[in-house]
């Protein structure tokens, strides 16, 4: 038989540190409960243990701390984001019928000790799975030690036996104790022997054996210590001893006394997965849905409703086909299916779906209504009767709540259907309620909004809608839902449907261009490295650049030589071959992802077809996929020229108006900084009156270099930029950073009134709103670790202004699609990038196109500063920016 025992502290806690923030549908934290889970889940597959428990450390006082008040003494508490899951994790381990153990007065090591002394003594195998490495002393011929690490937000196991303990340390498990008595251990306050480390102490276990054969080498004047060890040695000994006695785990604990522990044998702590609707219930509270779908929990069965019986399901409907609490009536003749669509058209509104992603099959939730769904399928139907049932439902006049609004359009109009008639959108709605969300599939919202299990996607759409449309109410979010993102969807589907032209001929030249510009660049680092190699393999240009031509500032890490961005710049000017190395990535980023990619995702009617997401950015930022088109390079020369293969075609023009320094102005509007406002108001370059504000000079000797700088600190105070960061974009020492950016705040003190007011504004309410109301919940200013605050703090300053712009763009992209039609123009949306749109429109309506752009995007909103936007246009992308 075989026992897996688990410290639960050790392995909670690098969970709780090593997935990002995690909160259950009711708000709840459950990033540890999580991590632990998906730690444990693969460890069971993997070892099929026939018994389990999990121990855990106790609030009181051990007999360690009791004989030592150092030991431990450093230790910080438990940070409260983690503290409040530690029952829940407890909890979920009931009911998944997972003995836990604990006892005041002994830790989990020592539990994990003295089950695997019972294992011992009964002839069975044991597996302790731990974190930490001090259970390694207790690896022997039937314990073998998991010890679990976590690198990049994904944990990895190593299992230990005496073998792999005795490769990695040079002697048997049982010596470890021996090693941190003599070494320490920082984290549980160990003081081992003062000024002996890791290093020494490992070589003295291995020579001398043990902590006793040690002392008697240092006892013998004739053994191989030196003289400054053998006096640390003798000083230390007390202490040495002590620590030997504080490291060795205590394998006679009376778990007798322990309440919730049936018996020390494995015998007694038998387990196996039973999938019950208690476990489900739990799993959907928590909203672990990925959790479910891999423990299988999607088919158990819930506990029957009042009033119905509870030992068999209820027989299957005679006029459709029953899927969880809904009724799927396949509509089969002319009559039926007329009456469906009047009642459709009748509803207040009619939740959609499409259960096989296509036009094929269609199923309706007419609300208010008796709940039923009523699926119309091409097969079941007449031709032409379901073809007029799909423009009917697909017209304004039926009012459809869907999941997904704008791919929906994509399929609707490919088909030769209107997009009109959408009143509502559960992806959208869901997504600006929680914009950290990953997951707005129809499951995770009816988990995340506990609708209940309906695997029915119309049938949820319809048990959604309501529900988030009080929670948009009572967020104040109904304009941003109802004036911005739906709208929107309408938009951006049009947006997709016309494209991009490419010049597909000039792309091409681009890309040989580049592929002979490679393969030079290939022959001169070779010929500077003396020999070919792989210039792209960081493993070989490190050897290349560190051991061969033995540059400077050399990183190594445990895969080799670093060979990043950060590390060649600051090598640039040691080595002609650096440049080149710096321009070979250059041009291969280009060619891969832009010569050759855009290549390879132009359509037949010669134009690229991105997708806009909008469900993705926490800020409210659009974001382009298949292809990124909002992220092509328009600093560097070789970059700016793909914006030239983006070209109008014959007979038009692209119009491109860009707002000018939105983020400031919003910042400037937003802090109430007078003096900011006075800057814009008064239609001087605003960098320039900044620095001379700054550095208090006239406006007239400001200095290019003056500008430069503030212009840096008045985009990095926009995003919470620290001194160190500042330096370094700007090249001065961090001092004069940190000078830069006091004498600005001195000088604009509503703008330092603003950030620290926002920081405790988010902490009260647990997150931060933009003008329209747009919410970022941050649940990362109440962790207990630095780095996170701090992260927090910044996402604080910036996504009040970031999401701000977001909403301005996108109704401004809205009201110009709105006014070119309605003025009966040709123009058309074809991209948006950031602060930046673009319209294709025939040539004698340029002027009035960029008219009605400056027009709409200026007068979106009115501010305390005015909004300014540039527009230009020309044959090519290039020419119009």
């Amino acid at each position: 038989m075989i026992l897996m025992a688990i410290d639960g502290n050790s392995l909670v806690n690098r969970a709780f540190y090593g997935v990002r923030t995690l909160n259950a549908p009711d708000g709840t934290p459950t990033n540890a409960v999580y991590g632990f889970l998906a730690i444990l889940r693969p460890l069971l597959e993997e070892y099929k243990p026939d018994a389990l428990a999990v121990a855990f450390d106790r609030h009181e006082p051990t007999f360690r701390h009791r004989a030592c008040g150092f030991y431990k003494a450093q230790r910080k508490p438990m940070p409260e984001e983690l503290a409040v899951q530690m029952p829940i994790l407890k909890e979920v381990l009931d009911v998944l019928g997972i003995t836990r153990i604990e006892l005041a007065g002994y830790e989990a090591d020592d539990i994990l000790g003295t089950l695997s002394a019972q294992c011992e003594k009964e002839g069975d195998s044991c597996l302790l799975v731990t974190g930490d490495r001090d259970a390694l002393q207790l690896v022997d011929g039937q314990v073998g030690v998991v010890h679990v690490v976590s690198r990049g937000g994904k944990s990895d196991h190593t299992l230990y036996t005496p073998e792999v303990f005795q490769e990695e340390y040079g002697f048997p498990p049982k010596r470890l104790v021996d090693l941190k008595a003599l070494m320490g251990d920082s984290s549980d306050n160990i003081p081992g022997v003062p000024g002996v480390g890791e290093k020494t102490a490992l070589d003295l276990v291995r020579r001398f054996g043990s902590l006793d054969g040690v002392y008697d080498a240092v006892k013998d004047p004739q053994a191989e210590i030196k003289d400054s060890l053998r006096k640390k040695l003798t000083e230390g000994e007390g202490s040495a001893h002590t620590s030997f006695w504080l490291a060795t785990i205590f394998r006679e604990v009376p778990l007798e006394k322990c309440e919730t522990c049936p018996g020390t044998a494995a015998e007694n702590l038998r387990w196996s997965l039973k999938r019950t609707p208690e476990l489900l219930a739990m799993m959907r509270r928590l909203g672990f849905r990925r959790l479910i779908e891999q423990w299988k929990l999607e088919k158990v069965e819930m506990p029957a409703a009042a009033g119905t019986s509870s030992g068999a399901a209820a027989p299957p409907s005679p006029e459709g086909e029953g899927k969880g609490n809904t009724e799927v009536r396949n509509v089969e003749d002319a009559a039926e299916l007329d009456a469906v669509l009047k009642k459709a058209r009748e509803a207040e509104w009619t939740a959609v779906s499409l259960p096989d992603g296509d036009l094929g099959m269609l199923e309706l939730c007419p609300v208010p209504g008796d709940g039923t769904v009523y699926r119309l399928t091409q097969m079941l139907l007449d031709p032409e009767a379901f073809d007029a049932a799909l423009q009917t439902v697909f017209s304004e006049n039926v009012k459809k709540s869907a999941h997904g609004v704008k791919d929906l359009m994509n399929l609707t109009a490919a088909a030769g259907l209107s997009r009109d008639g959408f009143v509502f959108d559960v992806a959208l709605a869901a997504y600006l309620l929680r914009a950290t969300d990953s997951d707005y599939s129809i499951p995770a919202l009816s988990m995340r909004w506990q609708t209940g299990e309906d695997p029915c996607a119309a049938a949820q759409i319809a048990a959604l809608t309501p529900i988030l449309t009080k929670a948009l109410e009572k967020e104040g979010m109904t304009a941003l839902f109802s004036e911005i993102e739906l709208p929107l969807c309408r938009v951006l589907s049009e947006m997709e449907e016309k494209g991009f032209l490419v010049d597909r001929a000039a792309l091409t030249a681009y890309g040989e261009g580049l592929t002979a510009g490679i393969s030079a660049l290939e022959e001169e680092i070779c010929a500077l490295a003396g020999h070919p190699f792989n210039i792209l393999s960081p493993k070989q240009l490190g050897t290349v650049l560190f051991e061969e031509l033995m540059l400077p500032a050399g990183k190594k890490t445990k895969t080799g030589w670093s060979t990043n961005a950060d590390v060649l710049e600051r090598l640039r000017d040691k080595h002609p071959i650096v440049q080149k190395v710096l321009d070979y990535r250059t041009l291969t980023k280009l060619k891969s992802t832009y010569a050759d990619g855009l290549l390879r995702v132009i359509a037949p009617d010669g134009r690229i077809h991105t997708s806009f997401q909008m469900t993705v950015t926490a800020t409210g930022r659009l974001s382009s996929t298949e292809p990124n088109l909002q992220n092509i390079p328009v600093r560097r020369e070789l970059g700016a020229q793909i914006r030239t293969m983006f070209a109008a075609p014959k007979g038009s023009v692209l119009v491109d108006a860009d707002y000018s320094q939105i983020e400031l102005r919003l910042l400037a509007h937003i802090s109430g900084d007078e003096a900011m406002q006075q800057a814009f108001l008064s239609g001087e370059d605003f960098h320039a009156v900044t620095a001379s504000q700054v550095f208090n000079v006239p406006l007239d000797e400001v200095t290019h270099t003056m500008r430069s700088r503030a212009k840096a600190v008045n985009f990095g105070i926009v995003y919470g930029i620290s001194a160190f960061s500042l330096a370094q974009d700007i090249g001065v020492r961090p001092a004069e950073a940190k000078a830069y950016m006091e004498a600005y705040l001195s000088r604009f003190t509503g703008v330092r009134d603003y950030m620290h007011n926002v920081v405790e504004q988010a902490r009260r309410d647990g997150c931060v709103r933009t003008l329209w109301n747009r919410k970022r919940d941050l649940p990362e200013l109440k962790s207990a670790n630095f780095n996170t605050r701090s992260f927090g703090e910044r996402v604080a300053l910036n996504m009040p202004i970031q999401g701000t712009a977001a909403d301005i763009i996108k109704l401004a992209m809205v009201r110009v699609r709105d006014r070119l039609i309605a003025e009966g123009l040709a123009g058309r949306l074809v991209l948006q990038v950031h602060d930046e749109l673009i319209v294709e429109c025939p040539e004698d309506e340029a002027e009035r196109t960029a008219e009605i752009l400056r027009a709409e995007m200026e007068q979106v909103t009115a501010l305390s500063v005015p909004l300014t936007v540039e527009a230009n246009w020309g044959r090519t992308w290039a020419e119009a920016h």
